[in-house]
């Protein structure tokens, strides 16, 4: 049994903390995070290499993916739904919660929740169809100038509407980051290093290829969610979620203390 573990068991009810195997020292990650965010935004706002790259390897793609391979990764996609995830975190918060008599694991929670919101704002401000719009299948399908930032124009999507143009950042990669993050946190303290370090990686790299590889998102979409989410994700591990201050009607019993 490791210190950090001894010191989770030992914590007396109504006191908790997140397990963090190493606080966020420097700035320097985010800040790199947001520079590439900004960056890929940039390079696919107009006919860059980069949307060469997007156009190349959904073709590519497409035409290398047997059918057998392409039913596997829908379901392993699936890892990065964002219903499914936040249900799963939200049930672990609310047991541990309720075992340790603190709301400090659901404060957790909804913040990070309210992190994994965000990704809606930017796909609000940066639109951009899906790499299989507009066409049914077996396409063609958009071309590098339909496959750019802002275009086409939303009066020209019809029916389709807003539903066609929220493709970046992918939302997927955002939620893996930040799901399966907040699940090390609130379970580290139980798992192996080894444990740890599978639950943070393994799913990021599964969502990130399954999502590309299907045409589901372009590969500046997947890229872009994956700088976003290393920085939110890394801005949630720096507060000391048990210590920081919260609301006396949060937690009435500090009163007592």
């Amino acid at each position: 049994m490791t210190v950090k573990r001894q010191r989770a068991d030992r914590t007396p009810p109504g006191d908790w903390e997140p397990f963090e195997a190493g606080r966020p020292g420097s700035w320097w990650v985010e800040i790199a995070m947001l520079v590439l965010f900004a960056a890929c935004t940039w390079l696919s706002a107009f006919h860059s290499p980069l949307i060469d790259l997007d156009i190349w390897l959904r073709d590519f793609s497409d035409a290398h993916r047997p059918p057998w391979l392409g039913t596997l990764l829908v379901f392993t996609n699936k890892l990065g739904q964002g219903g499914i995830l936040s249900a799963v975190a939200l049930a672990v918060a609310a047991v541990i919660a309720f075992g340790r008599r603190s709301v400090r694991p659901m404060v957790l929670f909804l913040f990070t929740y309210g992190m994994a919101g965000l990704v809606l704002l930017l796909k609000l401000a940066f639109p951009r169809i899906y790499p299989h719009w507009p066409r049914p299948d077996p396409g063609p399908y958009a071309d590098a100038g339909e496959a750019l930032l802002f275009v086409p124009d939303r009066s020209e999507l019809g029916n389709l509407g807003d539903s066609a143009v929220g493709a970046y950042p992918s939302g997927h990669v955002v939620n893996t980051l930040l799901w399966y993050g907040l699940l090390a946190m609130l379970l580290g303290a139980h798992l192996a290093a080894w444990q740890r370090r599978v639950l943070l990686v393994a799913p990021v790299v599964i969502v990130f290829f399954s999502t590309t590889y299907l045409g589901f998102h372009w590969l500046t979409d997947s890229l872009a969610g994956l700088f976003i989410g290393v920085a939110l994700m890394r801005m949630i591990r720096r507060i000391r979620w048990g210590t920081v201050g919260l609301p006396l009607w949060l937690e009435p019993e500090r009163r007592y203390r």
